[in-house]
């Protein structure tokens, strides 16, 4: 590059005036380049591409080295190695910023509409909706009552009475959003509490939340609706959980030599290597679906484990027989954790749902 020749080069820093030797060709106090060649248009496109190349060649290490060395990536970083590898939260928050575009798109491409959307012609009314049905030959059973062997459907609305003697009880919560839906849609000016009374509920604050959130429902399938809210919103949890799991692997893991950032880094490298791999994985769903479901399965079983295993090796650098023992050690650390983020996720996901 012509800026770097030394007839252009100062004796002081133009960026903070720093005094420099003519032989020096960058700022040793700031890391400018050392030029006093005023910049032309050749200039500026090759240094946009050689910046763009330097950030390329230390995400393309990166990748490189989560794919092939496990561990590897986080423990040269910790060790100082900062320009050969990506800042591992800067890369972790691109990776999971794609991955919630990328599981966003999938779900609105693999909705598809049922046809109890919009209520059937063949319905029946007794007694003022005592039993209202919408018939559809998609119709699948929700629940089926133990003591009667009484079927409910999904695409049918009952009133609370025929749904025995504790209509309030929350094994009926699939039920009820798919009852107080298909009754909105034939019903849609009456008013939440109206609604209630007409089918027999007794109007408090639970059932008329209920109410309001069927509302919103996209389709009957209540369960498959929410499973996918609540796997859109995986990443975002794990990305909150991040700084405590950290604190897991600082207990599993302690060593002086190790401080709490260290474990952070490693963390935060895992996690971006199984995002890569959800997000290549949500690609492969759009093209088959029960392909993509296989492959999650075999992920979460055997590819994450055995790769968290080679992870801990290769950046705490313990014997075989010492790793192990931790890795199983780490996974009993985490299954009450895992267990408490589910729950959590579960009561915010109801409530914002």
């Amino acid at each position: 590059m012509k800026r770097k020749d030394l007839k252009y080069r100062g004796e002081k820093c133009i960026n903070c005036e720093t005094s420099l030797d003519i032989s020096e060709k960058y700022c040793h106090a700031c890391g400018q380049l050392n030029s006093t060649k005023k910049l032309d248009i050749k200039d500026f496109i090759e240094e946009f591409f050689s910046n763009f190349y330097a950030y390329d060649s230390r995400l393309r290490n990166t990748f490189i080295t989560l794919f092939t060395k496990p561990g590897v990536a986080a423990r040269e970083f910790s060790e100082g190695k900062r320009h050969h590898h990506a800042n591992p939260f800067r890369l972790f928050l691109s990776i999971s910023i794609v991955l919630f575009i990328v599981m966003d798109f999938g779900s609105s491409i693999k909705e598809t509409p049922l046809k109890t959307n919009e209520p059937n012609k063949n319905t029946t009314t007794n007694d003022s909706l005592k039993t209202s049905k919408v018939f559809n030959r998609n119709s699948e059973i929700v629940e089926v009552d133990s003591k009667t062997a009484k079927e409910f459907h999904r695409d049918s609305i009952y009133k609370a009475s025929e749904l025995g003697n504790d209509p309030e009880n929350l094994s009926h919560l699939n039920l009820k959003l798919t009852i107080f839906r298909n009754y909105n849609i034939k019903n849609p000016n009456l008013s939440n509490e109206e609604a209630l009374k007409n089918l027999g509920f007794e109007n408090k604050n639970l059932n008329r939340y209920l109410y309001e959130k069927a509302k919103n429902l996209k389709s009957n399938d209540v369960l498959r609706e929410m499973g996918d809210y609540l796997l859109a919103k995986l990443p975002f949890l794990i990305f909150l959980s991040i700084p405590f799991i950290a604190i897991i692997f600082w207990i599993t893991f302690y060593d002086k030599k190790f401080n709490y950032t260290d474990h952070l880094v490693f963390s935060y490298n895992f996690y971006s290597f199984m995002f890569v791999s959800l997000i290549l994985l949500e690609i492969i769903g759009f093209i088959s679906t029960d392909i993509s479901e296989i492959l999650i399965g075999v992920s979460f079983s055997i590819l994450f484990p055995i790769y968290l295993y080679k992870s801990l090796r290769n950046f705490y650098q313990n014997s075989r027989w010492k790793t192990i023992f931790k890795f199983l050690f780490l996974n009993i650390l985490f299954i009450p954790i895992s267990l408490l983020a589910v729950f959590v996720l579960i009561a915010v996901s109801i409530i914002l749902f």
